[in-house]
């Protein structure tokens, strides 16, 4: 079908077919065009190597429109295959991979990425020619879209978690629609790491009453400087350069021009101010074994519910063989692919940048992010790139004003494929807006309700303004945003549906959270008392002040 017109606010590109989809939940901000042409279109051809090697009748798509993220899914061409044979081997596809993706990604796809990454981050761009340098960059790219098509073939664990929420669902009808994915949590991730080196930093702050008061009096930016002054500090910056050696390759979003937390320390330190203003009983390892006991409390009791019916006890267990893995594939294939797999490139392109400058090409060393890779090639030649530059960050100014269409075009039918099933999960469908100016509906994730001041967050350099027991408002969440949940009482998210990382996160820290809202960010000031039903679905706003 054909785009609709161009609108004023929003222009269309009239070649534009299809229906297309805003994908805040990863671009929620304007790309620039060097995230565009290495990240989204790696994206792109990886989920499409990996669709056509197991047969999907559909193609993934992404589209930079007005410097925003569009998503949409196509009908692939089948090609000399015809579709029945196509549609036939997903089928076997959905039967015998499915139950195997936790296997094969912890014995054959991860290992397959591992050795890129560490390559990456022991290469000396510095002591390359530029030809030598760009010629890397793309070597680099080769490794990233070998990751994305692994990314693509593990898309097929988010079926498993689906199959068997709906067998749980089905057969027990609880009254709490999450507890499903509660069968699924308490499992040893790299996030659950993450975020006990984080705390382990923060025991380490509190021990020395010197640190503490500095981490108390000094705002995140100017605390590396005051910390280098005394004995206690400097011990303290050796551990948490070593955290970040192993935990900072991570930023806020899918974007190449976001600092890593290796690069910027405030970003970090932001998110350890929290963890320092909790007692012990904030430890997030408590909440992770509370997550395990709730675990197994579910499933000693769903077995022990199905024991007279040996056929459906053993479906259980064969789903839930499969599914269990939903969650460490989840977590950890972020923590390699979209968080170290991404900002692993970014010393290559920040020296790229750095001999533009020499080159009198661009003036700042993030310009680079604003050209394409040839044309920084042809900057590396001699030629200026201010004007362009200048130009896109003009038009990119412009557009972060403007709130684009969430949708183009017209949704298709539903099919009831198993596929895209699950990614409704994930992602989640929006419920209608509610009338009321004091509620905001979406999708409940993690049940409870709970009261609280809000505190709108749109990136982790402003994490340090939430204190215990505030509400976090966010567009989405991934795994670098994770400590901030060991402080709050709740979370309300623009984006995501019950298999997001949001969600995940907030049931395993058994606190109220609402996806999905759409419009919560936009909406929600710092201040408003909110009151979150995490089992409806809905945020109130109790008061404005």
């Amino acid at each position: 079908m054909t785009a609709p017109p161009t609108t004023t606010d929003f222009p269309i590109p009239s070649d534009l077919e299809g229906f297309w989809s805003w994908d805040k939940m990863h671009f929620p901000r304007p790309q620039t065009p060097l995230t565009e042409e290495i990240i989204l279109h790696s994206i792109d051809a990886g989920f499409n190597q990996a669709h056509d090697e197991f047969g999907l009748p559909m193609h993934f798509a992404t589209r930079v429109i007005n410097y925003y993220g569009y998503v949409a899914t196509l009908p692939a061409d089948p090609g000399a295959e015809g579709m029945d044979a196509r549609l036939a081997r997903y089928q076997d596809s959905l039967t015998n991979l499915v139950p195997r993706v936790g296997e094969l990604w912890e014995n054959e796809w991860l290992p397959s990425i591992l050795p890129g990454l560490e390559k990456a981050k022991t290469l000396d761009y510095g002591s390359m020619s530029d030809a030598q340098l760009m010629d890397t960059l793309e070597e680099l790219r080769a490794d990233l879209l070998h990751r994305w098509t692994v990314h693509g073939r593990i898309n097929f664990v988010t079926v498993a978690a689906s199959w068997f929420a709906d067998f749980y669902n089905e057969n027990f009808h609880p009254d709490d629609p999450t507890e499903p994915y509660q069968v699924l949590q308490g499992f040893p991730t790299r996030s659950v790491d993450a975020g006990r080196g984080l705390w382990r930093l923060s025991r380490i702050v509190r021990s020395s009453a010197g640190v503490k008061k500095l981490f108390a009096e000094t705002e995140p930016r100017g605390l590396v400087p005051q910390l280098e002054r005394s004995e206690d500090g400097r011990a303290f910056l050796e551990e948490l350069r070593a955290y970040l050696d192993e935990f900072g390759w991570r930023s806020d979003a899918f974007e190449l021009e976001m600092p890593a937390w290796r690069e910027d320390p405030a970003i970090p330190l932001n998110a350890l101010q929290g963890y320092v203003q909790l007692d012990s009983d904030g430890d997030p390892d408590l909440r992770y074994q509370q997550a395990i006991q709730r675990r197994e409390e579910l499933l000693a009791r769903s077995r022990e519910r199905l024991s007279a019916d040996p056929n459906k006890l053993a479906r259980f267990n064969e789903l839930y063989e499969m599914a269990r893995h939903y969650l460490p594939v989840t977590e950890n294939h972020n923590f390699y692919i979209d968080q170290i797999g991404m900002t692993i490139l970014r010393p290559a392109i920040l020296e790229i940048g750095r001999r533009l400058i020499r080159h009198n090409a661009i003036d700042n060393e993030s310009d680079v992010f604003l050209v394409y890779v040839a044309e920084s090639a042809e900057g590396l030649t001699g030629t200026d790139l201010r004007p362009l530059v200048a130009r896109r960050n003009s038009e990119i100014e412009k557009w972060s004003k403007i709130v684009p269409s969430p949708t183009i075009g017209e949704p298709p039918p539903a099919t009831g494929d198993a596929l895209e099933e699950a990614f409704a999960k994930m992602f989640g469908i929006p419920r209608e807006p509610s009338r009321d100016p004091s509620i905001i509906n979406g999708i409940g994730a993690s049940t409870g309700t709970a009261q609280g001041r809000a505190k709108v967050v749109r990136n982790l350099s402003e994490a340090s303004k939430v204190q215990p027991g505030d509400v976090l408002v966010c567009e989405m969440t991934m795994p670098a945003w994770t400590p901030l949940f060991a402080t709050v009482s709740a979370v309300v998210a623009d984006t995501g549906g019950v298999l997001s990382h949001c969600a995940i996160v907030a049931r395993e820290y058994r606190m109220p959270c609402v996806v999905q809202t759409v419009v919560g960010t936009a909406v929600i000031k710092d201040g408003m008392l909110l009151t979150v039903d995490g089992s409806k679905g809905i945020v109130r706003i109790d008061s404005r002040v």
